[in-house]
């Protein structure tokens, strides 16, 4: 009787995963450990969309408030969203999509409201370092005591912050990380986790309930062309073969600051940014490319780069809401103001910058930026334009492909002055960087800079 009991219950388990920036199959523990702990019980796999919007509006600013994501960004993540649908469906499940929509239902009701109908007695998430996403999380947990949380590490080289403190500036992280945990040069390669090859079914309740299923969108054609980032773990998985397999490593240091060149950075960034590849993956690939074929100044640097990046998720795990203070984690708010003109010029790429516009343009028009045109129009914001760093910050956030909230908001808090940059703000002189970076204007025609501001 007793053991007919336990299997009553362990039957009764209903496991729900809860994706965020973690859409991939492998190397993810959260799905993993969802996998074991629902081997004889019932399996939810959910993204929500906008499950933010359930926050109150004391807990934004006006800054960073927009109405929907751009269409690139919104192109990509949809297409993560299917790729990762199509690996969960060849396991036996598939992902179920809970967005906004013309019922007066949110998000958060929909999810909550999933949670009460299928009796969830697990939730499965990856740690995370997005503040608003973590208080919606609070929410749940605190509205549904009774439910076991499962929080797992997916985004990070380092499963918690792997010193005392955070250093102050990212120089100080990097040496003392290189000098404590030589990831690069270890002799074994970074573990990661297996990939679950088959997962529990979904309740039976759901298997009809086909408005929940992740469905096809169609998306804009020339969005489409203009746009090299293709999403989903599959794509990514082949970009970091491609680029591996040239040359393109060994002369990234040199290459990284061209303005429109899909070969001359590594471009990993928007699949790392939503989780459809894993840090780890890419480290354990750069490790093969120094030992099989060259390790040079330019494969550290891409060392350098995820390591910058890894800085960035322990800066906004540290400060959290402090992430979106107008004086950042400074003392002094910077001498900046909103102007919605000189916004919108900005936005539009009609300034009296030349360089500026046509980096604007090809944000708006693809979804991404070059490291160094990122560089650029944030100084030009705060420093010409003198604007409020945080309305260029939530722009971004907008319209990146590749948005990730610690380095978005901790690299614009960088740029401002008010975050972890030693020796303050900085500009950048527009008319030097412009002979340097694009000395025949062929970047600022591509683009249509020279549009000027009317009058």
């Amino acid at each position: 009787m007793s053991n007919q009991a336990a299997n009553n219950s362990e039957n009764n388990n209903v496991t729900l995963v809860l994706f965020h920036n973690d859409l991939r199959v492998a190397d993810n523990a959260t799905l993993l450990k969802a996998s074991k702990i629902s081997i004889n019980g019932k399996l939810l796999l959910v993204y929500a969309s906008s499950l933010t919007d359930i926050l109150d509006d004391k807990d934004h600013y006006d800054a960073y408030r927009y109405d929907s994501i751009g269409q690139a960004r919104q192109q990509f993540l949809h297409e993560s969203l299917a790729d990762l649908n199509a690996s969960l469906i060849q396991r036996g499940n598939r992902l179920l999509y809970l967005q906004k929509g013309d019922e007066a239902l949110n998000v958060f009701t929909q999810l909550s409201n999933l949670i009460a109908q299928q009796q969830v007695t697990d939730i499965c998430i990856s740690q995370t370092a997005d503040y608003n996403q973590n208080k919606v999380y609070d929410l749940l947990q605190a509205k549904y005591p009774e439910i076991q949380w499962h929080i797992q590490t997916t985004a990070t080289l380092f499963d918690e912050l792997p010193l005392e403190h955070l250093p102050k500036s990212f120089t100080q992280f990097r040496k003392q990380i290189e000098a404590d945990y030589d990831l690069l040069h270890a002799k074994k390669d970074i573990a990661t986790y297996p990939t679950p090859e088959s997962l529990s079914p979904m309740p039976k309740a759901m298997l009809n309930r086909s408005e929940y299923f992740f469905a096809a969108q169609v998306f804009d054609k020339q969005v489409q062309q203009q746009s090299n980032f293709k999403g989903g773990e599959s794509s990514g998985l082949k970009h970091l073969d491609a680029y591996f397999d040239s040359d393109a490593p060994s002369t990234y240091k040199t290459t990284r600051n061209a303005l429109d060149d899909w070969t001359h950075s590594t471009k990993f960034s928007a699949w790392l940014a939503n989780g459809s590849l894993s840090v780890n993956t890419i480290l354990n690939r750069l490790r093969r490319y120094e030992r099989d074929i060259i390790a040079n100044d330019s494969t550290y640097w891409i060392w350098f780069e995820l390591l910058w990046r890894e800085y960035f998720y322990w800066y906004a795990v540290t400060h959290q809401e402090k992430l979106f203070w107008f004086k950042g984690i400074g003392q002094h708010a910077p001498l900046t103001q909103l102007d919605k003109n000189l916004l919108a010029q900005w936005k539009n790429g009609t300034t009296s910058y030349p360089i500026v516009n046509a980096c604007m343009n090809q944000l708006r028009t693809t979804g991404y930026m070059s490291n160094r045109g990122r560089q650029l129009v944030a100084s030009c914001f705060i420093h010409e334009l003198g604007l409020d760093w945080r309305y260029g910050a939530a722009y971004f956030e907008q319209h990146l492909v590749d948005h990730d909230v610690g380095s978005n908001w901790g690299n614009w808090q960088y740029l401002a002055g008010v975050g972890a940059d030693p020796r303050g703000c900085r500009q950048f002189n527009l008319d030097k960087q412009t002979q340097q970076y694009d000395p025949n204007g062929e970047f600022i025609r591509q683009w249509q800079g020279n549009t000027q501001k009317s009058d």
